[in-house]
């Protein structure tokens, strides 16, 4: 008899955490369920917020402009992690989980819709591409603007010192001398002096000009090869996307 109660004592202490391990178990997987619907949530959110963003951001009618494009283009590119942390959480998704068929209709969509994003970002590259060339013409045709303007200073300064009266450029040469060091004894070594202040200061103009066109080019070609490079990179990540959500579209086909 007191055998028997032993046993069923070692029985009772071996099968109570067997059970306590078994409740644990079922309450971690109802915890996990729970963690990745609030992710799946997020990943909702964020891609609602995301597109919202863009839809307002492409309604401008400043998109036709060069510069305007051109950091439209820029701005997709930069923001493209929005988009992928969004579809990461919305795709993400545990062995335990059950989705309903409502959603997996919607997660079917939402695959081919990743696939439309990343043919897009293949079309931004031209885009960017494209205004980049637009906004170094303009550019270009601004500096050769500002040069000829300086240019054409120059010449009718020439033409007025060479019109001026006698009296006027006598004048001229007086305060001339009270305000320089220079010795500056006749009219004519007057206007050459003049002449030639003008020219250096055009032509100092004109290199200040050329070195800031110079920069604004390297900058433009860097810009536009790293946005290139990031939409490029951004349109493969996408596809390889649509192609690992293969699941939500076998699985809505049976569904349907």
């Amino acid at each position: 008899m007191l055998k028997y109660r032993l046993r069923r004592l070692r029985k009772s202490f071996q099968s109570k955490p067997r059970t306590s391990s078994l409740t644990y178990k079922k309450i971690n997987i109802a915890v996990e369920q729970k963690s990745t619907h609030i992710i799946n949530l997020v990943g909702y959110v964020m891609l609602f917020l995301v597109l919202l963003d863009y839809a307002f951001l492409l309604a401008s009618k400043q998109v036709f402009e060069p510069g305007f494009a051109y950091s439209t283009g820029g701005n997709l590119v930069e923001k493209v992690w929005g988009l992928l942390l969004g579809f990461l959480l919305i795709f993400y998704r545990r062995d335990q989980d059950l989705i309903k068929p409502a959603e997996f209709r919607l997660l079917s969509f939402l695959s081919w819709f990743v696939l439309v994003i990343g043919i897009s970002y293949f079309l931004i590259i031209p885009i960017i591409v494209g205004n980049a060339v637009r906004i170094h013409r303009l550019e270009q045709a601004q500096m050769m603007n500002q040069v000829n303007v300086q240019k054409s200073q120059v010449q009718q300064y020439s033409q007025q010192l060479n019109q001026a009266s006698p009296k006027q450029l006598d004048d001229l040469l007086q305060n001339y001398q009270q305000t320089t060091d220079l010795k500056v004894t006749s009219v004519q070594q007057l206007k050459s002096n003049l002449l030639d202040q003008a020219k250096q200061k055009q032509a100092a103009t004109k290199q200040e000009l050329l070195t800031k066109f110079s920069q604004q080019k390297t900058s433009l070609f860097k810009t536009t090869v790293k946005w290139s490079i990031g939409a490029i990179i951004s349109g493969v990540c996408f596809i390889l996307i649509w192609k690992h959500t293969n699941w939500t579209r076998a699985k809505s086909k049976i569904l349907n």
